[in-house]
């Protein structure tokens, strides 16, 4: 029998650097091209509006095939599907720093998108399977806080590397952390000890079906749609408040605003803490606060003001993402990484709206009608977070730990 941390629950520090890295390859490629979009399109001859494509492209790859990745890792496993999947995206990645033209470069993005959730999806299962108590709380929270290191990254390295090699170059930036984080999986990640796997692949895609029952799992999936809308929405706008007199920021200042999100890096690691001591209905509510309030002090006519209160949003919704994920493995039941495939659909779904639906309030009321919009639903996702997640609604199914 498994002895010291391990049997209690928990991961040793090498599996939670994996479990890191895990999570900062689920965010690296999906906006990796945002910072060389002027000149992908320059090269490859298509207008810049046509270049976005390549975001979307990857978005849509991941939103497919999340509710059913979570079903073949039931069927395979979770550590060889993880691997498997990394090396997979590397090779994608690679294909994209050597396409010829728009539509094989598409066709790369796309394949990107559609690795990303056998990775995304199954090390959240994962967490939920190996770690218990408190020790699942800050695991899943280190996850996040490794998806925001991601977006952060992705973005970083793209154009640091792009400015001074070209963009083809970012995606090889892109490929050497990838190269690393499967190396570290490999290596570190020990295998899955109390998985189940399912009677076949057949059944485990059934059990997606049975999700649409499940009203704590679909209350969860709102909650994470609206955690995405939030963030996509308040970076997108802000971004034109910021282009726009009287700030007049140039687009590299603008797209460093992106560094806020290294504050969400060291502070999520905490909300497991703050998970376990206060519960995760009061501490979701304590993280919209902390939303409510960066987009409050976003309306103060001052670019350090616009910053701060960016980066106090962002960190709110990083770590109202540790509440929501965590909680879409426990209400899964069985079939937990179907929910959290699920989950990952809602959420992008989410996010993809939060790109397009505050077009017409901003233009027509402007960012401080924008800012109402967006907390409207941070609002209604703290609404919903009472209704499926407080003791009234009932307790998550939970797997049965195997005897020894």
């Amino acid at each position: 029998m498994p002895r010291g941390p391990e049997a209690a629950g928990s991961l040793p520090p090498r599996a939670r650097t994996a479990v890191f890295l895990l999570g900062l390859c689920a965010l690296l490629n999906i906006y990796s091209t945002q910072p060389v979009l002027p000149e992908l399109a320059r090269d490859l001859d298509v207008p810049v509006g046509q270049a976005t494509w390549t975001i979307t492209a990857t978005t849509l790859g991941v939103a497919l095939m999340a509710p059913f990745a979570g079903s073949v890792s039931d069927f395979l496993g979770r550590k060889r599907v993880m691997v498997a999947a990394i090396g997979a995206s590397l090779a994608a990645t690679l294909a994209c720093a050597l396409a010829r033209d728009f539509p094989a470069m598409l066709v790369c993005r796309f394949a990107q998108g559609l690795f990303i959730p056998f990775v995304f999806a199954v090390a959240v299962s994962y967490v939920a399977e190996e770690c218990t108590g408190a020790a699942a709380q800050g695991a899943n929270a280190l996850y996040v806080s490794g998806t925001a290191f991601g977006g952060f990254c992705g973005r970083f390295l793209s154009g640091a590397a792009a400015t001074h090699f070209g963009w083809r170059s970012s995606f090889v930036a892109m490929a050497l952390v990838l190269l690393v984080t499967l190396a570290v999986t490999a290596a570190w990640l020990p295998r899955e000890r109390r998985f189940r796997r399912s009677e076949s692949l057949l059944a485990s895609l059934q059990g997606i079906g049975r999700h649409f029952g499940n009203a704590r799992l679909l209350g969860t999936c709102f909650i994470g749609a609206a955690i995405l809308f939030l963030q996509v929405g308040s970076f997108t706008y802000a971004g034109m408040v910021l282009e726009a007199p009287p700030f007049g920021l140039s687009s590299f200042e603008i797209g460093a605003v992106f560094a806020v999100f290294l504050v969400a890096v060291v502070v999520t690691p905490l909300t497991g803490r703050l998970i376990d001591r206060i519960g995760r209905l009061r501490t979701f509510v304590l993280v919209s606060a902390v939303c409510l309030a960066g987009l409050a002090l976003t309306l103060v006519p001052s670019v350090p003001a616009v910053i701060v209160g960016l980066a106090a949003s962002s960190t709110g919704v990083f770590s109202g993402q540790a509440c929501a994920i965590g909680y879409a493995a426990e209400a899964g039941g069985p079939a937990k990484s179907s929910a959290v495939g699920l989950y990952l659909t809602s959420y992008y779904a989410g996010g993809s709206i939060g790109a397009v639906a505050p077009s017409p309030v901003y233009t027509a009321a402007g960012w401080g009608a924008t800012v109402g919009l967006l907390a409207a639903v941070v609002g209604a996702s703290v609404l919903v977070a009472f209704a499926a997640w407080s003791a009234r609604a009932g307790r998550p199914h939970r797997i049965e730990e195997p005897a020894p």
